[in-house]
């Protein structure tokens, strides 16, 4: 007796449950990756389209799994940590950076600043002041190029006189090297990072010394 022949069917897969479009494939195939959203969908349809008398084995669905999984996983990681960023951020505590400002922190008989030439200078001269905006003290430079520059504040007033630890101001007059103009300046507070508060939709911020506000990484112009 011959053995019966089940009948062959086609089934029509309702809209919503076939392969991805070609035009999502075509922008995976773009961007080079598969998103989570492209993975979810193609092992669902994988699910939906599997052989009933032949399944996929448990193993190779956990397999699947943890491959989402860590997909997942390793994106969230690097998310947070804004590619690298938060760490970035973490190893500038103990640290002087140059921040928007024209602050001098004085401590230790030592005041660093810093400060950017639009221009070639013939002679910069800087003027620090307290809070009362007194000048205490005029530092002669002399020539500079342009770009970013540093310089350092003694803490001494002009008769010599050592000043109180704290935070002073100061402003730069330069005279342009090539005519009798004033060259622009853009001043920059040195200042101390104390600490970092990871997250936030700017990524991290830096608590900063001085009585400063904080700011976020990005604002960083350069580390000391």
């Amino acid at each position: 007796m011959s053995a019966s022949v089940m009948p062959a069917t086609v089934t029509t897969l309702p809209i919503g449950s076939q392969i991805p479009s070609a035009t999502s494939s075509a922008s995976a195939a773009t961007s080079g990756t598969l998103t989570e959203s492209d993975f979810l969908t193609l092992l669902t349809t994988q699910l939906e389209n599997q052989d009933p008398l032949n399944p996929q084995s448990p193993s190779d669905f956990a397999a699947e799994l943890a491959q989402f999984s860590t997909a997942s996983g390793v994106q969230t990681l690097n998310t947070t940590l804004g590619a690298g960023s938060g760490v970035q951020a973490a190893n500038l505590v103990g640290k002087n950076v140059a921040v928007s400002g024209n602050s001098l922190v004085l401590a230790n008989g030592s005041a660093p600043g810093a400060f950017n030439l639009s221009a070639a200078a013939s002679d910069v001269q800087v003027a620090v002041t307290n809070s009362s905006g007194g000048v205490v003290d005029v530092i002669d430079l002399g020539a500079m190029g342009a770009g970013n520059q540093n310089f350092n504040w003694n803490g001494q007033s002009l008769g010599g006189t050592a000043q109180s630890a704290g935070t002073y101001s100061y402003s730069v007059n330069a005279t342009s090297a090539s005519s009798a103009n004033t060259v622009k300046v853009t001043p920059y507070a040195v200042v101390p990072v104390t600490s970092v508060v990871m997250g936030g939709t700017s990524g991290p911020t830096l608590d900063l010394g001085g009585g400063m506000s904080p700011v976020a990484l990005s604002a960083v112009q350069q580390v000391y």
